[in-house]
């Protein structure tokens, strides 16, 4: 079979979130599965040279857009037999960000359009097309109602929603302006929704199916409470609503043989875990102790994440107990301020590094003891998944894809791989953390959490296969 996806990053090209990861694992997995997978993705200029410098260019191709001819480049990489398709428009990808433009909105228009004409270019036509996120929600209308693809409109497509929250709203007048479709689409209510354009709603009326990135969080954005305003909307198309969990690159994130971490280990020898941690400590400026549990989280700083559930626990626990807290991440000034604070404060306890670091993320993973994620809604999650494969344990709120992958522990039967609290239900976050805390204390337990984390699975082969599964179903 062959399949074309577009996702607005890929990792290790560009990224600013999980979406990026994604991109960067899951095509290698289908094509394991004997499947020939192209991706596009557009060429920004953030990308490192250490990649662009192997793009080969394929051709230059013109075409209308907003009334006037307009052209791109399309370079070519082929990586883990995948083919990865890079438009280049310096108009619309030479900035210095991959998001949070004025024109984003123009941006993704003219990505959606030049998908559609690489994919309309192509001498064997793909069976299926596979969308992500609001950015490229849009295809699977054009594709169907702009009589130029009329000679490809019977390709089955599929949408993934990494984060219902994050749809593309924009005025009538960029539908119109940007899409170049007629104003009924957004009169008639198909492209409108709350007096906007909303190119995931569009997206979701249009593709044949529907998938989200975790079982949990597919049933999750059925209700009020986690469907944005389109849970109406995803309720007529429940029968179309598949939840498939995520998986993670289990070649990069390996602590057998990670490059960015001081030791190598695996579960069979935890030894390294404890050269990894005063790494940590060392780089931090925190006393270097192996006694102390060693907590972190690692997170773009947002009101999804719980953030604020931090801002009650940590002060007090950091008070209390005899514990170090390192934190990687960035995002709203307000939460930026309060982990500077924290360290001003405990700077014996608290290392805060605002930004990201790759090589230090991955140093993290395998140093720290104790993972916290207090997320409010989390479509799927993927550092519990890389904490766990990297013996941290994770202390998580029950909801998406945390309720799918992390399991309480339990003592008499030493099974389990972390701790849970559950908003839903008045299980305080802190109760959860002080659990782990106690467990953390008794090594026989400890050892056991770790190592029933190591040794889950959590590569993208299974959910390969039933996405592979899926799209047969479709073709």
């Amino acid at each position: 079979m062959k399949i074309i996806m577009a996702a607005a990053e890929c990792a290790p090209f560009a990224k600013a979130g999980g979406l990026a990861d994604v991109i960067g694992a899951l095509p290698k997995e289908l094509s394991r599965l004997g499947h020939e997978i192209n991706v596009i993705v557009p060429k920004y200029s953030v990308i490192s040279e250490e990649y662009t410098a192997e793009f080969a260019f394929k051709e230059s191709i013109e075409f209308s857009f907003k009334g006037q001819q307009k052209s791109f480049g399309v370079f070519e990489y082929d990586h883990a037999d995948v083919k990865f398709l890079f438009v280049e428009s310096d108009d619309y990808f030479k900035r210095d960000q991959i998001y949070g433009q004025e024109d984003d909105a123009e941006r993704y228009a003219f990505f959606n359009r030049a998908v559609l004409e690489i994919v309309q270019r192509q001498t064997k036509q793909p069976d299926l097309l596979h969308v992500h996120d609001w950015h490229t929600a849009a295809i699977p209308f054009l594709l169907k109602e702009d009589e130029r693809y009329s000679s490809i409109k019977a390709i089955k497509t599929v949408l993934t929603i990494h984060n219902l929250q994050f749809q593309g709203k924009f005025s009538k007048d960029t539908f119109q302006e940007n899409f170049e479709m007629d104003e009924r689409y957004y009169d008639e209510g198909i492209a409108e929704w709350n007096d906007d354009f909303n190119a995931l709603k569009t997206g979701i009326l249009y593709v044949d199916k529907v998938t989200t990135v975790s079982p949990t969080y597919r049933d999750e954005i059925l209700t009020d409470f986690y469907g944005e305003k389109l849970n109406g909307l995803l309720q007529e198309k429940e029968q179309d609503l598949v939840g498939i969990l995520n998986g993670i690159d289990t070649e990069v994130y390996n602590p057998a043989t990670d490059l960015s971490i001081e030791r190598e280990f695996d579960a069979m020898s935890l030894e390294g875990k404890q050269v990894n941690k005063r790494a940590v400590q060392m780089k931090a400026g925190l006393p270097e102790r192996g006694d102390v549990p060693l907590l972190t989280m690692i997170s773009r700083l947002a009101g999804q994440k719980g953030i604020d559930v931090l801002q009650e626990v940590l002060p007090a626990l950091l008070k209390e107990e005899d514990v170090q807290f390192v934190l990687l991440g960035s995002g709203e000034e307000k939460y930026e301020q309060f982990f500077r604070e924290l360290a001003a404060d405990f700077p014996d306890k608290v290392y805060v590094h605002v930004g990201f670091d790759e090589s230090f993320a991955h140093l993290l993973y395998a140093g720290a003891d104790i993972f916290l994620m207090p997320s409010h809604f989390e479509p799927c999650g993927l550092s519990q998944l890389i904490s766990m494969r990297y013996g941290t344990v994770p202390v998580a709120n029950k909801t998406g894809g945390l309720k799918d992958t992390v399991v309480e522990y339990d003592e008499n039967l030493k099974t389990g791989n972390g701790f849970l609290s559950d908003f839903s239900q008045d299980s305080p976050f802190d109760a959860a953390l002080n659990r782990s805390l106690a467990f953390y204390k008794q090594p026989e337990h400890w050892e056991a959490i770790k190592k029933n984390g190591m040794e889950g699975n959590y590569s993208w082969s299974r959910s390969a296969a039933e996405y592979a599964k899926l799209y047969e179903r479709i073709t």
